[in-house]
């Protein structure tokens, strides 16, 4: 009996296995197949090289190698040793932060030395990734201490030749959820899928012992490097606006400045940026220990993503809607007779002062808003609304950068009596810097809304090219209306407001806004943006727009954003061959 049973039991046991082994190799073969080719077979990405980025034919981005530190936790020995040197090492780079840590981490090296250790006791995994994007130089201070189980991978990284030059305009390289390079803000963001290019990948046979075998499977997909972008950034004219704005904040002590320069014919953006701004290469920099208050920093592009109520600069659509509707002469008139009540509101002149009968020449010289409102209200809500969207406000003009606001046109409901004066001279309407200059292009190119841009041919590996031509949107205001206006705004610079600060060189067609910044229940009466957007009516080169949000010496434009218009304008101009007609 007892041998029986023996028996029995080990024919059980036998039927078991063979039932095992059949699940195993007959009815899951292929589930088991693909476990046992993850254990044999492992893979990892070869990256891609990111596009370069190329302004005036230079190069404003390129890439540079820079490696990824993996580890192999099996063969780690001294694990606190080892991460006691290394962590050092990696800090040793000031970029190491923008890849790495969040700057705002207390004592780095030590939460570096932690973070290493808890990897390092992942003995079941064979590879671990303990920093990205480490420089050559960095990688060759740490081969140096011939660690077992440590090695690199390529990982390049961004090369900025022209240090933070357009910094708002390229945007940065971080990561994804996925730990992917992505594009982030501006051109690497817009244009991410063309840059970034196509992964490669590797596969190797490995032992149980986790080491390659050399006579094993082996596979290789090469990498497709990104597209090369080439822009229609003037590098010099980028510089200069650079330096000016940066020069312009801190003079009038303003919160920040934006600008916008275009070529009105064509749309192509020449320069545009902001101060502060930002190291695309480091846009996460730790705060040096001491520091109670660092630079500050800005990453986005103000000029297109900033919405604001621009003032007067705004009479100039007021004033082209009332003459392309034919309202309005250059020289009808109105009554400046004191100010002017609306619905409980009181509006007055920018002085407080009353000019009695004035034109419309004289409405724009002297910005007065008293006759701003009495000419919004003679056009009317419907069409003065409608002037405001066909001049772009409202939407995005559809710039190829990411981060593109469309700033806000109030629906025709909420068009008051009130709100339609007021719109007159640009409160209660909010635009981007770019909108701005973009309608004042419309004056400078006889009418026509331009679609910007600022990338003018892409360039894939295979050398095809993909070429953009300028794109009308619409057409805003007839030609007459727009010879006219640029005559008015000619008139309106040589008589007007700020005629103290204007260029001895130059003549000036062009417009001041001042507006009070909005806060809730009402406008701050201390505080304002100031503008300044016009163009050199002989040739029409180009438009400019400046704008300083908050400064402090003067709360007007007159004074402030004029004379640093005017400096950047005196530098510039020669760059396109145009001779002082003064």
């Amino acid at each position: 009996m007892r041998l029986k049973i023996t028996l029995l039991l080990i024919g059980l046991g036998f039927l078991a296995v063979f039932i095992k082994l059949f699940t195993i190799q007959i009815i899951r073969h292929e589930e088991y197949l693909a476990i046992a080719e993850q254990q044999r077979i492992q893979s990892y990405d070869i990256p891609a090289w990111r596009g370069r980025i190329y302004a005036s034919g230079e190069v404003l981005v390129a890439n540079e190698d820079a490696f990824r530190l993996v580890a192999d936790p099996l063969k780690i020995e001294n694990a606190k040793e080892v991460a006691k040197k290394i962590a050092p090492i990696l800090l040793s780079d000031p970029r190491f932060f923008s890849y790495n840590l969040d700057s705002k981490v207390k004592e780095p090296e030590k939460y570096l030395i932690k973070r290493f250790l808890e990897l390092f006791a992942n003995k079941k995994q064979r590879w671990v990734s303990l920093a990205r994007k480490v420089p050559r130089g960095i990688k060759e201070q740490i081969e140096e201490l011939k660690v077992e189980g440590l090695s690199f991978e390529d990982d390049p990284r961004r090369f900025y030749p022209e240090g933070s030059l357009a910094a708002n305009v390229l945007g940065f390289v971080a990561f994804d959820e996925g730990g992917k390079d992505q594009g982030y803000f501006g051109l690497e963001g817009y244009y991410n899928g063309d840059l970034k290019g196509v992964l490669g990948e590797v596969a190797q046979e490995y032992s149980a012992l986790g080491d390659p075998i050399l006579v094993g499977g082996y596979s290789l997909l090469q990498p497709q490097n990104g597209s090369d972008l080439y822009l229609t950034i003037d590098r010099n004219i980028q510089s200069i606006l650079e330096r000016k704005i940066k020069e312009g904040v801190k003079r009038y002590r303003a919160t920040s400045g934006s600008f916008v320069v275009l070529d009105p014919k064509t749309g192509r953006v020449l320069a545009m940026g902001n101060y502060p701004t930002s190291d695309p290469g480091n846009f996460n920099p730790p705060t040096p220990e001491g520091v109670r208050n660092p630079p500050k920093k800005e990453l986005r592009n103000l000029a297109i993503s900033a919405i604001y109520e621009p003032g007067s600069v705004m009479k100039t659509v007021l004033m082209a809607a009332a003459i392309d509707t034919k309202m309005v002469k250059p020289t009808s008139t109105f009554m400046d007779d004191g100010p002017l009540r609306i619905a409980g509101y009181t509006i007055n002149t920018w002085d407080g002062r009353h000019h009695g009968k004035q034109t419309m020449v004289q409405l724009l010289q002297k910005s007065n808003n008293v006759g701003a409102a009495k000419l919004a209200l003679r056009l009317g809500k419907e069409t003065l609304r409608n002037y405001f969207l066909k001049f772009g406000f409202g939407e995005p003009l559809g710039i190829d950068l990411e981060g593109e606001e469309g700033g806000k046109v109030k629906p025709r409901s909420e068009w008051r009596e009130a709100e339609l004066a007021t719109a007159g001279f640009g409160c209660g309407v909010a635009v981007t810097p770019l909108q701005m200059a973009s309608a004042m292009a419309v004056v400078a190119n006889g009418g026509m809304l331009m679609k910007p841009y600022i990338v003018e041919k892409i360039v894939g590996q295979s050398g095809k090219e993909v070429n953009f031509e300028p794109e009308p949107i619409r057409r805003v205001i007839s030609p007459e209306t727009a010879t006219t206006m640029a005559e008015m705004l000619l008139a309106a610079v040589e008589g007007g407001e700020a005629r103290a600060f204007i260029s001895h060189k130059y003549r000036i067609a062009g417009k001041t806004g001042t507006a009070f910044v909005p806060i809730k229940g009402g406008y701050d009466p201390y505080k304002t943006n100031v503008t300044f957007a016009g163009f050199l009516p002989k040739d029409k080169p180009f438009v400019m727009l400046i704008r300083l949000e908050k400064p402090t010496t003067s709360n007007y434009s007159a004074t402030t954003v004029v004379p640093l218009w005017v400096e950047a304008m005196e530098e510039i101009a020669p760059l396109f061959g145009v001779r002082p007609d003064k």
